[in-house]
């Protein structure tokens, strides 16, 4: 018990130290540690169009876009029982799908990439070659789906056109991979991301034969798992996958990572203590009637993690006017991924999670790992 009571001090006097005390820890953490994992990502793919809402055109080339949600809902709703036009400017198409923006992003910050996804039926689309040169094997079994991303100051307003991913399973997938191969890749990695459960209906199945295959392993794994804005599905749905999520927990370490949306869904099913007053006693909440490895949220500014350890909250480099948002979400996990495969202390991981969601939002791209070190030490100044 005097071990213990030593133990806990030490770690409560660590967090009671300033943010900023804390991120310059995290850079000295991050920095020296040559921790490195292997990962294994799937099992999506989309292509995201990024796509501006126009509220005002003054000519030809130029036009006042609609910087906020409240504005385009306005514009619709002002259209109810007549007829409206918007107009569109798509600014870009991008690599998407939570599993190869997730993935890239780690290859970036130092690990090695397996990835099995929605990248191309018969070879992989251009627009992931830069990614997929970056791992150690990707597959693709379909087509990917297609994403259009309208970006506002104050979140975004995603349409998905999911058909190609739709019967994704794990019949699908084994029968492009082989059953043989895919346990050989699971073997070969410690480390696991599965992500966009919404989108793939038959996730759930494929969660159970993963369990399986780790059931019969020596080596612990750990996995990440991602669920993407669960509303679309049903209350049993997410229920059963939280079920499963428990049962895999004694087969691995998982860790689930939210928005504050998506905990709030999870909490309601889980028929946790309602309300809360932040973020970090919402993990809490979810964590008593989910104990899995970790339960992480995060929300614009801030993001909270609880496990074993406790529960933490930290701010994040929070911007009024995001440069690109889409798959913000992805690169927070990454980096709070990363530093968990780096050995970090949990509120130290949730440091670099919304240190590389940060950059990101600013910088149109992703991290790699000396830029996300060198964003750290800026906003620790």
């Amino acid at each position: 018990m005097q071990i213990f009571y030593i133990i806990t001090k030490i770690t409560a006097d660590r967090f009671m130290a300033g943010q900023k005390e804390l991120i310059k820890k995290t850079i000295a953490d991050f920095s020296h540690s040559s921790k490195r994992g292997n990962v294994f990502v799937g099992f999506d793919g989309f292509v995201d169009n990024i796509l501006k809402p126009v509220l005002e055109r003054k000519d030809n080339k130029i036009f006042v876009p609609m910087t906020d949600i409240l504005t385009f809902a306005d514009r619709i709703r002002s259209g109810a029982g007549k007829s409206i036009n918007v107009e569109i400017v798509k600014e870009r198409s991008s690599m998407g799908g939570n599993g190869p923006i997730m993935a890239n992003s780690l290859a970036l910050l130092g690990n090695s990439i397996d990835i099995v996804g929605s990248m191309g039926r018969d070879e992989i689309l251009p627009i992931f070659k830069p990614f997929t040169e970056r791992c150690r094997t990707a597959i693709s079994f379909c087509d990917p789906g297609i994403t259009d991303a309208f970006e506002m100051n104050d979140g975004k307003i995603m349409f998905n056109y999911p058909q190609s991913v739709l019967d994704i399973s794990w019949e699908s997938i084994t029968g492009s991979v082989g059953v043989d191969r895919l346990t050989k890749m699971i073997s070969e990695n410690s480390y696991f991301a599965f992500v966009n459960w919404t989108m793939i209906p038959l996730m759930n199945d494929i969660l159970i034969q993963i369990t399986e295959i780790f059931r019969g392993m020596n080596e612990r794994k750990t996995v990440y798992i991602d669920l993407t804005d669960p509303k679309k599905r049903s209350r049993k749905d997410l229920r059963d996958c939280m079920n499963i999520l428990l049962d895999m927990n004694k087969h691995a370490e998982v860790i689930l990572g939210l928005n504050e949306s998506e905990a709030v869904q999870v909490a309601e099913v889980m028929k946790t203590k309602p309300g809360y007053k932040n973020i970090r006693e919402l993990s809490e909440n979810i964590y008593k009637e989910l104990p899995l490895k970790a339960i992480v949220i995060h929300s614009i500014k801030q993001a909270a993690a609880c496990a074993d350890e406790g529960s933490f909250i930290v701010d994040g480099p929070y911007t009024p006017e995001p440069k690109l948002s889409t798959g913000a979400g992805d690169i927070f996990n990454a980096g709070f991924y990363a530093g968990y495969i780096a050995g970090l202390y949990l509120d130290e991981c949730l440091i670099t999670g919304v240190s590389n969601s940060g950059y990101y939002v600013r910088n149109e791209k992703p991290a790699d790992r000396q830029a996300l070190i060198s964003f750290m030490e800026n906003w620790a100044e």
